[in-house]
């Protein structure tokens, strides 16, 4: 309630959707998951526990990828998925760095001021990431636990196979090599390269291997190989 009501005092933010606890009653079913991101360009988590709510950022933002992004709207254009932010009362390095990596965008104390949540929202609808105070000292300290925290900020649309398989183009490796390293099959590693191609924007390999060469991805790793 107390979400909504700063929402709609923001005046340029709308809720779409909500979802809370499941209800124990017979005959109830959640809305799916579609429902609650197919609309939103901003998805707010929120939850008791890190491990809960790393599962439901894995979902949201799975769920997000996998819609296909609508070409236009009534009030605006979408650039792309839905951005998951996360208000949690626990601002442990463990607690960031997990819901990080399960593709979050965005992590705030639960204490933050109205303005400062909404400011949130706003950096992540404009394609940003956003920190609170509190929370941004831990992910300083927690930076060496996320060795998939570049690809996550810089490629957010790409799914987990596609960032494993970016991380190892930027090693220089063959499909052969990723097919085997990745155990699929070599035409599975094309498909998703294409798809790689696609959502960076880059006409080849080299291209694709030079934008994740420039996000810090497998920089550490081809150093580590020589």
């Amino acid at each position: 309630m107390g979400v909504r009501a700063a929402a709609e005092s923001d005046g340029t933010i709308a809720v779409v959707a909500e979802q809370g606890i499941p209800e124990r009653r017979a005959g109830w079913t959640p809305p799916p998951l579609g429902e609650l991101v197919g609309q939103a360009d901003v998805v707010l988590v929120g939850g008791p526990s890190p491990a809960r709510l790393a599962r439901t950022v894995r979902l949201l933002t799975s769920e997000a990828q996998r819609l296909p992004t609508l070409e236009a709207q009534p009030v605006r254009q979408r650039a792309g998925p839905a951005r998951v932010l996360v208000a949690s009362g626990d601002g442990s390095t463990a607690a960031v760095v997990s819901v990080i990596r399960s593709g979050a965008m965005g992590y705030v104390m639960k204490s933050v001021s109205a303005r400062t949540l909404l400011r949130s929202v706003h950096l992540l609808a404009e394609g940003g990431a956003a920190f609170g105070a509190g929370v941004a000292e831990g992910l300083r300290g927690g930076l060496g636990l996320l060795p998939q925290l570049p690809s996550r900020l810089a490629f957010p649309t790409l799914t987990e196979r596609e960032r494993d398989i970016l991380e190892l183009l930027a090693l220089g490796w063959e499909n052969k090599r990723i097919a085997r390293r990745l155990v699929l099959a070599e035409k599975t590693v094309r498909n998703h390269i294409t798809g790689l191609f696609r959502k960076l924007e880059v006409p080849d390999r080299n291209a694709a291997m030079m934008r994740a060469r420039a996000a810090g991805i497998g920089v550490e790793q081809k150093a580590a190989e020589v």
